[in-house]
């Protein structure tokens, strides 16, 4: 079981305390693991109830956030932009006036556990519990910018790959996991600006009024975030019509030679077939110039045929 980390805050200082400390009264910060908070329910001034309520939602795959009259709780699920396909971590979160509770829930790497000590070692002057967590959803938004920039440098790849006529079918692959990538990516964003604005409305007033500002700054900038992502769903759609288009065009060129083959063997399929009817009464079957002419008419035949379609830009 990982240590529990307990801060308390006084006129803007964070100090840390030793565990046994925990429940004493005044602004508290903690991290803890999931048992660690089953074993301290007491202590924190909660329920069995609300304990019960929240391992209800522990398998729950979105980010959430419930407000009750005095305290407001809730998970984020917490993934890296840059490995999408990797573990997700999983934070538990109760709020109070004088409580900041963080729980781990999934953090297998630790990865959750050293971020909050770093946070806490930046945050002993000048805080507060909501500044606290803030910076602690902040954090969650770091690398979106790098992330989108390089998913943009990599569609203009794309398009230019498509404007120089190399173009395939592989490449509808490629298009769907951008999708997917940016799908994920805008629903981890959403998750947060729900979050950071019901937190900005604050309406079980758990946080001062001059520090709702914080949330506002987070909404702000997670919207940001999910604009770019919707502009390049955008590209993405216009790469796509470029795709098919091309695609297409391929598919219309094949067709027209096959137009073009099929138009010059007709009337020789239909010259063969008539004579090779071996009707006994073909005068022309006797006639000592009638091969080398019927040859030559072949001939001009395609000739002319190939002709016509050079003529109206066919081939």
């Amino acid at each position: 079981m990982s240590e529990m980390r307990l801060y308390s805050v006084t006129k803007g200082q964070a100090e840390r305390l030793a565990p046994g400390s925990l429940g004493q009264p005044g602004d508290t910060i903690c991290y803890l693991s999931l048992q660690q908070l089953r074993d301290n329910i007491a202590r924190l001034g909660l329920n069995e109830g609300l304990l019960n309520e929240l391992s209800a939602q522990k398998t729950s795959f979105r980010s959430t956030l419930d407000v009750f009259e005095s305290l407001s709780l809730g998970y984020i699920n917490i993934i890296n932009v840059d490995q999408l396909d990797g573990e997700m971590d999983r934070i538990l979160f109760i709020l109070r006036r004088d409580l900041l509770c963080l729980v781990s829930v999934a953090d297998g790497d630790g990865s959750e556990a050293a971020q909050f000590d770093a946070l806490m070692a930046q945050e002993r002057q000048n805080t507060s519990l909501a500044r606290v967590f803030y910076r602690f959803l902040e954090r969650l938004l770091k690398g979106g910018n790098s992330k989108l920039e390089s998913i943009e440098d990599q569609l203009l790849d794309l398009e230019d790959q498509m404007v120089h006529g190399r173009a395939d079918e592989g490449l509808n692959k490629v298009i769907y996991s951008y999708r997917r990538t940016l799908s994920l990516i805008r629903n981890y964003y959403e998750q947060l600006v729900d979050i950071s604005s019901a937190l900005e409305e604050n309406e079980n007033g758990i946080y001062p009024d001059s520090q709702l500002s914080h949330f506002r700054v987070l909404t702000a900038r997670a919207e940001r975030l999910i604009s770019g992502v919707r502009a390049l769903n955008e590209s993405l759609t216009q790469l796509r019509e470029m795709l098919d288009a091309q695609l297409n065009y391929g598919l219309n060129n094949i067709m027209k030679v096959f137009t073009v083959i099929t138009t010059v063997f007709l009337p020789l399929t239909l010259i063969v077939g008539w004579y090779g009817m071996n009707f006994r009464h073909m005068p022309e079957l006797e006639w000592a110039y009638a091969y080398p002419l019927l040859a030559g008419f072949c001939v001009l035949l395609v000739v002319g045929v190939l002709y016509y379609f050079k003529k109206k830009k066919l081939m």
